[in-house]
């Protein structure tokens, strides 16, 4: 009884029954409606565009940690956080195949990658009731990854700012959007410089300079390649784990 009526003061800053208006899920919600507008607007207002999913990005963070400091977890709460990272992705890259028609087939391999993986791997630990957050992979990779959360932070931040970058450089581009560049003999000045100028550079960066995002992409893209393999390698591992636990229920 008295279980039950502190539940009753703590009231909605609480643990309540209505999983539904918990603090981190009303998040989520916000989360979905900025995610929603950012793509709404995607195709003539880039900068806001990108704004709005930078903020639904960060507030990924803050359901987290709202969910433990009003003891507001839950499997609902969980999940919806999970799908709602994986749809903005997925958004995201359905952008980029739209601008970049010609690497569609590259932005349709990535989006398969992200949704196997993680629901791989969010499958395989509902099975064993273990967290999809696994530190004790077999996978050094895996384990590093998930052990150190500013690293995992870290890349999951390149994967994002390489995405927007990409759709940043198109609008750059196709509508002359000046948001800053570097300088051609700048850029030669610097290591790999004369190497990077004598690839097949568009004209355009040759008489305008470097744009600044392309650099941005570049240090962003270290980030990106680990995450990618961490998704391959959370594949492997969530097969693994899926076959083991049929193969315990016949050993049954």
């Amino acid at each position: 009884m008295g279980t039950d009526r502190s539940s009753d003061q703590a009231g909605f800053w609480g643990r309540h029954e209505n999983v539904y208006i918990y603090i981190p899920n009303l998040i989520g919600y916000g989360r979905v409606l900025i995610m929603l507008i950012s793509f709404t607007i995607a195709r003539t207002a880039p900068l806001t565009c990108v704004g709005l999913y930078f903020l639904g990005f960060a507030l990924d963070e803050t359901d987290g940690r709202a969910a433990r400091a009003f003891n507001q977890t839950s499997t609902f709460g969980t999940v919806l956080d999970m799908v709602t990272d994986r749809v903005a992705t997925s958004g995201l890259l359905m952008v980029l195949c739209i601008v970049y028609p010609d690497a569609l087939l590259v932005f349709q391999l990535l989006l398969i990658l992200d949704i196997f993986s993680h629901w791989l791997q969010m499958y395989a630990a509902s099975l064993t009731g273990v967290t999809h957050k696994d530190a004790e992979s077999k996978s050094w990779l895996v384990r590093v990854y998930y052990k150190h959360r500013l690293f995992m932070g870290f890349c999951c931040v390149c994967v994002e700012v390489l995405y927007l970058s990409a759709y940043l450089l198109h609008w750059q581009h196709a509508h002359n959007k000046p948001w800053g560049s570097v300088p051609l003999p700048f850029v030669q000045s610097l290591p790999g410089g004369q190497e990077l100028l004598a690839q097949a550079i568009p004209q355009y960066w040759k008489q305008e300079g470097v744009p600044i995002l392309f650099f941005v992409a570049m240090a962003a893209t270290p980030g990106f390649l680990i995450k990618q393999a961490t998704n391959v390698f959370q594949i492997k591992a969530a097969a693994r784990k899926m076959v083991a636990f049929d193969n315990g229920k016949k050993e049954r």
